[in-house]
């Protein structure tokens, strides 16, 4: 790997980075909207060789090889539960998407400051309050196996660096 290649898988270890620093300062928002940033971005960079935007379902496709809860947790992520949340939380800033008027089994997100999520299909099969703690954590070991999949997969670590140019890069600002 070339120094310029490490600069540029460095986009992605500074935003797995801000995701977590907004989490412990309980910049809630900040953290949730980064994690499906985070998602969005390793959904794109994945995405096969031919394609050329990243789309629904390479974002599903994703979050279920990658995206785990603890196995503690009553709620296990579902890519088209994940990709909702995204569209309500992104566009929205709520949690009610087109898609889950589309799907009525797609799973609404609420979020709570906490780490556990609380879901019961019994009392409310439509909803789950997402412990954020978690789902940073969530995200953070998801990207992890990502990453750690590049290593081993030479084919999905060309096509990896090979988009790595287009990520955004931040950088000190010297006047």
């Amino acid at each position: 790997m070339n120094s310029n290649s490490a600069k540029n898988w460095q986009a992605i270890i500074g935003l797995v980075s801000e995701m977590k620093r907004c989490d412990e300062c309980d910049i809630t928002t900040g953290a949730i909207a980064i994690a499906f940033i985070c998602i969005d971005t390793l959904a794109s960079l994945g995405r096969p060789m031919k394609k050329q935007k990243v789309t629904r379902s390479d974002f599903k496709e994703w979050v279920d090889t990658y995206l785990k809860a603890h196995p503690d947790q009553p709620y296990q992520y579902r890519g088209k539960d994940v990709y909702a949340a995204r569209c309500a939380f992104m566009h929205t800033y709520g949690s009610s998407a087109e898609l889950h008027e589309e799907d009525s089994d797609t799973i609404k997100f609420a979020y709570n400051d906490g780490g556990k999520h609380q879901y019961d299909p019994d009392i409310e099969h439509g909803l789950v309050l997402i412990g954020t703690k978690s789902f940073v954590n969530d995200v953070v070991h998801a990207v992890e196996l990502f990453l750690e999949k590049c290593q081993n997969d030479l084919s999905l670590r060309l096509r990896v660096e090979e988009r790595l140019p287009g990520v955004l890069k931040t950088m000190p600002y010297h006047p």
